[in-house]
């Protein structure tokens, strides 16, 4: 039985709002909560406190102004990946699905060679190669993240380049920018739109993953450096330090990535049951 579409809407609103009320609050710790995300502002692992929401680190830079911060550059980094993942999995897949033959075949091996490698050790690899900065960060998680878009796009290219609407286009003269503009595009857009905010989910789980290990920048606050520091404090398991220190950015990125896979999922079920 189809489920009414509006059920799917009603969803959609709940996760946004979610991830709109963490905004809020996040903007709050970096705009307006007196405490600096990187310079000391109180005593070590000092627990959260009316002074100290959630308590300090080891040393006494306060968590939920680091946490606030950790936010916003997971963010970013998701959107700037996204936003380059979408650009060239969009470009290559429509080439690849439009032009078939050697283009095709060409684009499709780098397609496949993508997905098949292991992109953890890789994305290790580079990390390390390349230096710690953000946009390191952003062109590597890119790198790894445009592929499946790209097939999407194809398969779906592939599927409406042969309809007899196309065909006629083709047939009064119409060319490469036009029919992509007028009649594949509007097909291929929402999917190619669903895909890239699944990406930002993945992006900010590789910066997180890259930044736990080390490779991110360290002069730029991420939850992953946050967990990486708090996990190589020693003796953190035999105080009551690490509740307050470890456990926030892990809570706090599961939360945004689990948000925003569901709002992936949901508009692309909608799309499916529409």
């Amino acid at each position: 039985m189809k489920k009414p579409a509006f059920l799917f809407n009603q969803r959609i609103t709940v996760l946004v709002a979610v991830l709109v009320i963490l905004f809020i609050i996040f903007a709050y710790g970096s705009l307006i909560y007196p405490h600096s995300w990187f310079q000391p502002s109180g005593g070590s692992l000092e627990p959260p406190s009316v002074t100290h929401v959630l308590g300090t680190d080891d040393l006494g830079i306060d968590i939920f102004a680091q946490l606030s911060r950790g936010f916003f550059t997971s963010i970013l980094i998701g959107l700037m990946a996204a936003a380059i993942a979408f650009m060239l999995g969009g470009v290559l897949g429509g080439l690849a699905g439009y032009f078939k033959g050697w283009v095709d075949e060409s684009i499709s091996f780098v397609i496949n060679l993508f997905l098949a490698i292991p992109q953890l050790p890789i994305m290790i690899v580079m990390g390390a190669f390349f230096g710690p900065s953000i946009v390191n960060v952003v062109l590597i998680v890119a790198l790894f993240s445009w592929a499946p878009i790209a097939k999407i796009v194809r398969a779906k290219m592939v599927e409406r380049i042969d309809s007899n609407y196309i065909r006629l286009a083709k047939s009064y003269g119409g060319g490469f920018f036009y029919i992509v503009k007028t009649h594949l595009l509007p097909d291929i857009l929402p999917v190619l739109s669903v895909n890239a905010i699944a990406v930002i989910g993945k992006a900010i789980v590789q910066e997180a993953s890259l930044a736990f290990l080390g490779l991110s920048d360290p002069l730029s606050k991420s939850w992953g450096l946050m967990m990486n520091k708090a996990i190589n404090f020693k003796g953190i398991y035999f105080m009551d330090a690490w509740i307050w220190w470890l456990l926030p950015p892990l809570f706090c990125l599961m939360g945004t990535i689990l948000c925003i896979r569901l709002i992936s999922r949901e508009i692309e079920n909608q799309l499916i049951n529409d």
